[in-house]
């Protein structure tokens, strides 16, 4: 596990060090006072220059909801005993916490500072960024991996616990060659998405397979927690498609975007979390014990 997160480690430090995405413009041009101009900021003094927050109260949501997943992440961890099943869930949510933390110093909070400070046009994105896409990959296959001890035999834990690595691998391969290259498709969200996305299928799918055949209350609940991933999604397309933070701001002056409206459902989301797998998650099939985390 100690090489796992040194790997990890590696990946974010060399896509930061290597990336080349400051040829990348945000479209269409915008020009810094273009950028403000569609949001709340406020603006602070520090020794030696002017900084600009923006979206101060999406800025508090998001750093909210990456402290609420590092909680719940934190109590699994600490609840864990020998069950793997918690362990993995733990240092998912832990890093999926961190992930929204890291997100938001660029999405919402410093994203003037990190993007538009001191250019012609903005960026169309930033390291900070590239940064959550990998970490966030990184967590999901925390995910599948838990996956394996929730809802397959041994030999599925084994496979599941195989594919977990070689995405990872994969995708950080796919993210340097987008950073370095760059191609804007293959370091946006909707790019991460397209790659990642089937993990949450596979992890779906398992859980109806397990439940269809036991009718254990651990698998009834995950699929419950999948279902509530999905509603969470469309939620945020519901309010981006309906531009409906925009007419909130314009007619209404109050700031509350579609990204504003995922956090919410996010902490919702986290929340349930807790409520339905605090008691009920632990390994289950034909599993041996491990008792030493180091072995996982």
């Amino acid at each position: 596990m100690l090489l796992i997160f040194l790997g990890m480690a590696v990946v974010i430090l060399s896509v930061w060090t290597f990336s080349n995405t400051e040829s990348l413009l945000m479209l269409p041009l915008t020009t810094p006072d273009q950028f403000l101009s569609g949001m709340p900021f406020i603006t602070f003094s520090i020794p030696g220059k002017d900084v600009i927050l923006i979206q101060p109260s999406s800025t508090i949501l998001v750093y909210l909801l990456g402290l609420i997943m590092i909680a719940i992440g934190v109590y699994f961890l600490v609840t864990k005993k020998n069950q793997q099943s918690r362990y993995y869930w733990a240092i998912g949510l832990i890093l999926w916490g961190i992930s929204a933390i890291v997100a938001g110093t660029s999405y919402q909070a410093f994203g003037y500072e990190l993007k538009c400070r001191g250019l012609e046009h903005c960026l169309f994105t930033s390291n900070f960024e590239l940064a959550y896409m990998l970490i966030t990959a990184f967590c999901i296959n925390f995910l599948v991996a838990a996956t394996g001890y929730t809802s397959t035999g041994v030999i599925g834990r084994q496979r599941l616990k195989k594919f977990a690595l070689i995405d990872s691998a994969a995708y950080s391969v796919y993210m340097f060659v987008g950073a370095v290259t760059p191609v804007k498709f293959l370091i946006s969200y909707e790019g991460f998405m397209s790659f990642i996305g089937a993990n949450f299928l596979i992890m779906f799918v398992l859980n109806i397979l397990h439940y269809k055949k036991h009718k254990d209350n651990l698998n009834r609940n995950l699929i419950y927690i999948w279902i509530g991933f999905l509603i969470v999604n469309i939620g945020y397309f519901v309010f981006l498609l309906g531009d409906i933070g925009g007419n909130l701001y314009q007619n209404y002056g109050v700031w509350f975007n579609e990204n504003d409206a995922l956090h919410v459902l996010l902490i919702l989301w986290s929340c349930l979390i807790l409520v339905l797998l605090r008691k009920d998650l632990s390994d289950k099939g034909n599993l041996s014990p491990i008792h030493n985390s180091k072995n996982a």
